[in-house]
């Protein structure tokens, strides 16, 4: 038998109550359960759709759906990164390497214009973050409509990393600016070269994170078209 659709709707609103509120789980999920359920139903017409269902998530153990669920965020997690080097490659390969030297050019110049040789990290420190709060409130207002999607919700790392970039700013102003305050020796001297390095891959970050997330944004986008959501 084929399950019609107000079945399917059923067979979603079961699969949420065992904890899947995302609409791109819940198909991937009922991907392997339709089938499943309709065979047990044609083998059985006295079966319910729920008792159908219960059966068919007993069968994937203790677990239930978990292994499926991981399977496919981890896929999307992978994507994400692939999408995250992806546009790090292009962005070096092409024309726009222009923008992030220039504006490393203008902020190394601000060493000799306040005769401070270390001015460019605070200018840098400053860059960063005022970047990083725009992307949040660019991006923030499309939350709303694409939180439903695992798809979209794997995205939520390029938040994590701002909030990563907020706390390396934090410490190369304590470990890096205010110099006095730093112990002398080889490991500061380090954690020092650490901070920085990451500092720089943030400064850097900044001219791909809108990319890898209108990329994000799309395939979440094209989820809705197919599922009508």
């Amino acid at each position: 038998m084929k399950l019609d659709k107000d079945q399917i709707d059923q067979l979603k609103k079961l699969i949420s109550y065992k904890g899947y509120p995302q609409v791109d789980v819940q198909y991937e999920i009922l991907d392997h359960v339709a089938c499943k359920v309709e065979v047990l139903m044609e083998e059985n017409p006295q079966l319910s759709l729920p008792d159908a269902f219960r059966k068919v998530h007993a069968s994937f153990g203790v677990f239930g759906f978990a292994e499926l669920e991981g399977s496919y965020v981890k896929m999307i997690s992978k994507r994400m990164t692939r999408y995250y080097w992806e546009e790090l490659r292009n962005l070096f390969t092409s024309l726009r390497i222009i923008f992030p030297i220039s504006i490393l050019a203008i902020l190394f110049q601000t060493s000799s214009w306040f005769q401070n040789s270390k001015s460019w990290i605070l200018m840098l420190i400053g860059f960063v973050l005022v970047s990083f709060l725009v992307i949040a409130i660019r991006y923030w207002s499309k939350h709303k409509r694409y939180k439903h999607y695992a798809s979209y919700m794997a995205s939520n790392n390029v938040y994590a990393v701002i909030n990563f970039g907020i706390i390396t700013c934090s410490q190369s102003w304590n470990f890096v600016y205010r110099n006095n305050s730093t112990p002398d020796g080889i490991f500061p001297l380090i954690f020092k070269g650490v901070i920085l390095l990451c500092l720089c891959m943030l400064f850097v970050s900044i001219f791909i994170l809108p990319r890898v997330l209108e990329r994000s944004m799309a395939d979440t986008e094209a989820l809705i078209q197919v599922y009508g959501e």
